[in-house]
């Protein structure tokens, strides 16, 4: 819940969030981070609320659903959309493959970019992983850049609970069923959502599957894994956790969870 009763007290998860805004504003504004999903809903509504100075930015993936990216440009109109100097198409060509789990170098390339050197706004949350619930509410990284993740304590709950006392809009994908909105087919997702994915987003799996054919296409000479690039687009579909399979044509070592590949 957003109001709490501990042994320390009532604390209020709305203001300390305001509090914390309030206390790290920069002299130039916040670089606040917008994806469209719930909790870049709520974000932007706190920050509008402590009354700091700040500009938003969503990271143009290349294969968002095609519904978030609607719900932005209706919704949220001063949101700044960073295209990216490529695209997931181009990655994968470059890659050799569509992004895995034991490599993911989609992100680096197309969803943390932007805003160097500037006070972040962010919207992750412990809840989500055991990774973000080691990292600080307050952090600098290496290239100079300040995260204040000012929902970092609160849950789905927390969230929900915000976005319906105050009304704000948010993508209906969520009505739909989904917990989370990111890429489609992103190689986090367990075998539902990418059957879900499959059938809800025809025209973004066309474009996977056009990648990677080019990928084959271009890389046929040092590709010995699959034979076309359908093929390719099959066994990604397939083996989620970037396993790769033995059969009759290759041999193709099968690494496991326990070799440390599996992040």
């Amino acid at each position: 819940m957003l109001i709490e009763l501990s042994l320390f007290g009532f604390t209020d998860k709305v203001a300390d969030a305001v509090a914390l805004l309030r206390e790290h504003e920069p002299p130039e504004g916040y670089y606040l981070c917008f994806s469209g999903g719930k909790d870049s809903v709520v974000i932007y509504d706190l920050a509008v609320r402590a009354g700091v100075k700040f500009d938003a930015h969503h990271n143009i993936t290349t294969v968002e659903p095609p519904e978030l990216l609607q719900f932005i440009k209706r919704e949220y109109p001063l949101v700044v959309n960073e295209h990216p100097s490529t695209t997931m198409y181009q990655l994968i060509v470059k890659h050799h493959m569509p992004p895995l789990r034991t490599a993911r170098y989609c992100c680096a390339a197309l969803k943390e970019r932007g805003g160097v050197g500037r006070v972040k706004i962010t919207g992750i949350r412990s809840e989500e992983s055991s990774r973000r619930a080691k990292r600080r509410q307050v952090e600098t990284d290496r290239h100079g850049s300040t995260f204040v993740h000012v929902i970092k304590d609160w849950t789905a709950a927390d969230v929900w609970q915000y976005i319906r006392e105050n009304n704000l809009p948010y993508c209906k994908l969520y009505d739909e069923g989904f917990h989370r909105i990111g890429c489609v087919l992103c190689p986090f997702q367990n075998f539902a959502q990418v059957q879900r994915d499959l059938e809800r987003f025809p025209s973004v799996v066309d474009y996977y599957r056009r990648a990677c054919r080019a990928s084959f296409a271009a890389n046929k000479d040092t590709i010995r894994n699959w034979t076309s690039g359908d093929d390719m687009f099959n066994w990604w579909i397939q083996n989620r956790r970037g396993r790769f399979i033995v059969d009759d044509c290759n041999s193709i070592p099968l690494f496991s969870e326990d070799d440390g590949w599996i992040l």
